[in-house]
């Protein structure tokens, strides 16, 4: 699928990691699509990394353009920990490049709300769901050699419920002098005449 130095790292640290993460994501849609999909003789890459020039054969880019959340947060409690989990709708735009680029996006579109597509993606993590896609779009694309090429765009949407774990805040002692103290000492003023 796509060679590990293309994925962004993810930007949160350890401690407090969003899961899924934008690279599990891509890594699952780039096995969908490769397993799924995509002619053997098509390359498959993750948008904004240019450290390659374009491939002489047809390919398909994926990148990550919006991510809506859907819903308020939902906070599960455990006597140590808080899961925090949100449904969000993240959006990847696919960009095909090659001579079949909207026939390839055509059967894409028509497979990515099927039942079985539902089925690959719900055996391999419960928190990640295809839900519809966007308009299927031609575009003008000149390659560096002046070259007109075929391309095309297609938006996927995914439903993920995204979660952060982190330990819970709880109040071991509380003391109650200063309670006492700042009470009292409205009640002991003396009244005005």
């Amino acid at each position: 699928m796509v060679p590990p130095d293309r994925h962004t790292p993810d930007s949160l640290s350890a401690k407090y990691q969003l899961t899924p993460t934008e690279s599990t994501v891509m890594q699952l849609l780039g096995d969908w699509l490769k397993e799924m999909v995509l002619p053997a003789d098509w390359d498959l890459f993750q948008g904004q990394q240019n450290r390659l020039p374009t491939p002489q054969t047809s390919y398909l880019i994926m990148q990550v353009t919006s991510r809506r959340p859907l819903a308020t947060n939902n906070h599960n409690y455990t006597a140590e920990r808080v899961t925090i989990s949100q449904p969000v709708e993240l959006t990847i735009q696919l960009t095909a490049r090659g001579p079949d680029a909207l026939t390839v996006l055509g059967g894409i579109s028509t497979l990515w709300r099927d039942r079985q597509t539902v089925a690959w993606f719900q055996q391999k993590r419960n928190d990640i769901a295809p839900s519809d896609t966007g308009p299927l779009t031609q575009q003008d694309f000149t390659n560096a050699e002046q070259q007109y090429e075929s391309s095309a765009t297609l938006p996927l949407h995914l439903i993920l419920m995204t979660s952060i774990t982190r330990s819970t805040e709880t109040a071991t002692a509380l003391g109650l002098a200063s309670i006492t103290e700042a009470t009292t000492a409205n009640f002991l003023r003396p009244s005005a005449p």
